[in-house]
């Protein structure tokens, strides 16, 4: 399902209405409609105080309150403006709530102290919409504190108030709903963090769009979801293969004390399915590792790092796939590995180079001085911690505009962007998948280093290494899903990431 910003928004209604010649009423109606039914089906309180705005968003709310009077339900319209700033579509809509004799009352100055929310009442939020831009003053503000502060539960109309669409922290005070009904397609704000916590569960209602729009290649965000996962050919297609199809990757890591971030790629990858995998670590380190994983191949870094050995060890086995990084470490020989392993990836034939872990922190400091080559499709897995390191942005910057900073990192890097955290996010600096798995269980030591595993053996096998990224951050999430679902709870070790990924493989259609 594609993700769309307000302006996007704005326009598929725009067109819609005047090349479509679909009405604005008619949308309207159908906005309003939906939320009117899915209280009917799922709310057993009669009572509902409805808080409405003067644009459109106020108008969804008349049209909301028409039905519900409709279906026996008790509504009250509360309008924080005057009549004479009612857009004409939602003026239609409030002219037949007033023709029907509904309780409306205007909120102003005066009246605003004796506002009081009906003890057990469902609250609608129809005050201000997807266009919303800034912060909020005034009566809005005091209604919105009012609704918040209150016992009742929230349903918000396309987008809670006080909350921008396309994914920037709210600079003041928003409503915290418990549900979102949004309209056509989900926002930026509906499906990344950090506004995501102010929608409660979020219902996508069709109100008659064109499917021709929703579905337009030219909007570049989409959401990693089953229906996404659905369009993903991960099995061959012919039966008549050897291990060597399935991928050829080297992994360089898990120096001295950090076998295991290298161990859990490799097993990842087997699990995810994979056909060769080798690591490439010191002597001390393979001796610890080889075995472990029976089906693991291993070689000695050299001892030396310079160009001739790094090219023979890249080009030794014909390896279409680097995962630099699980258990690199930071001291001076790690950086020596990393920035010749960098500057000689490109003249190996190798395709995919996926910067993970200590990988990351080489990665900022290789940045300040040079670029990466563009003959090789390069990936990183930032957290945000790394971001910042990478880019020089303010933590918290990066934090509140998750989407925007991911694109920018991808921009800046050159590379695919895994910018990891709840509801992850990848971008290729112009196309955006959301991702809709995983829980807080994924915050365990080790988790990152199973996502490049998983990652790794699908871009072994997908040609599109955007879509093979977004899968593999999915699956991972999907395994905390199921894991968390089976045990009740989110307390979970990478050891059970790695048991739950063939039964996530195994749920997708």
């Amino acid at each position: 399902m594609k993700v769309v910003t307000a302006s996007e928004m704005r326009e598929i209604d725009r067109i819609s209405i005047e090349e479509y010649s679909i009405p604005g009423a008619f949308l309207m109606n159908n906005a309003g409609k939906a939320v009117a039914d899915y209280i009917l089906n799922n709310i057993e309180t009669n009572e509902v105080d409805i808080f409405c705005g003067t644009g459109n968003n106020g108008g969804d709310g008349f049209t909301a309150a028409w039905y519900l009077k409709n279906y026996g339900y008790n509504p009250v319209i509360y309008i924080t403006g005057v009549r004479e700033k009612i857009t004409p579509t939602s003026l239609l809509f409030l002219e037949i709530c007033e023709k029907l004799e509904l309780n409306i009352q205007y909120i102003n100055e005066s009246s605003i102290d004796t506002l009081s929310i009906r003890e057990g009442a469902f609250v609608i939020d129809a005050l201000t919409g997807t266009g919303f831009q800034g912060t909020l003053h005034g009566i809005p503000l005091q209604v919105i504190n009012r609704i918040n502060s209150s016992s009742s539960m929230v349903l918000a109309v396309d987008i809670p108030s006080g909350l921008s669409s396309d994914g920037e922290a709210p600079s003041g005070a928003a409503v915290k709903a418990d549900y979102t009904i949004t309209m056509g397609l989900p926002k930026i704000s509906l499906v990344t963090y950090p506004c995501k916590d102010y929608c409660g569960e979020l219902i996508i209602a069709d109100i008659g769009f064109p499917a021709l729009l929703t579905g337009n290649n030219d909007l570049k965000i989409e959401l990693i979801d089953h229906l996404f996962m659905s369009r993903v050919g991960f099995t061959p297609e012919s039966d008549d293969i050897h291990k060597g199809d399935k991928g050829n990757t080297l992994i360089i890591g898990g120096l001295t004390g950090m076998e295991g971030a290298a161990m859990l790629t490799a097993a990842a990858m087997f699990r995810t399915g994979t056909g060769l995998v080798t690591l490439a670590t010191t002597d001390e380190s393979r001796s610890i590792i080889a075995g472990k994983i029976p089906e693991l191949m291993t070689v000695a870094l050299p001892v030396k790092i310079d160009t001739k050995s790094v090219v023979n060890l890249l080009k030794a086995k014909n390896y279409t796939t680097l995962i630099i990084g699980p258990g690199l470490g930071r001291d001076a020989y790690p950086e020596s590995v990393f920035n010749s392993v960098i500057e000689c990836a490109s003249d190996c034939s190798i395709r995919n180079v996926l910067i993970d872990g200590d990988g990351l922190y080489h990665l900022a400091f290789y940045l300040k001085e040079k670029s990466l080559s563009t003959d090789i499709q390069w990936l990183i897995t930032p957290h945000f911690m790394e971001a910042s390191r990478i880019t020089g942005l303010n933590l918290e910057e990066i934090k509140k505009n998750r989407l925007k900073s991911c694109k920018m990192i991808a921009e800046y890097t050159g590379c695919i962007t895994v910018l990891k955290g709840p509801a992850t996010i990848v971008s290729d600096g112009e196309n955006v998948c959301i991702n809709t798995t995983g829980n807080r269980a994924l915050a365990t030591a080790g988790s990152g280093d199973i996502l490049s595993g998983i990652i790794g053996a699908y871009i072994n096998r997908i040609d599109n290494t955007l879509t093979a990224v977004s899968a593999g951050v999915f699956i991972h999430g999907l395994c905390a899903d199921i894991y968390s679902e089976k045990h009740k709870t989110d307390s979970m070790s990478s050891s059970d990431i790695l048991d739950y990924i063939r039964p996530a493989l195994n749920s997708i259609p």
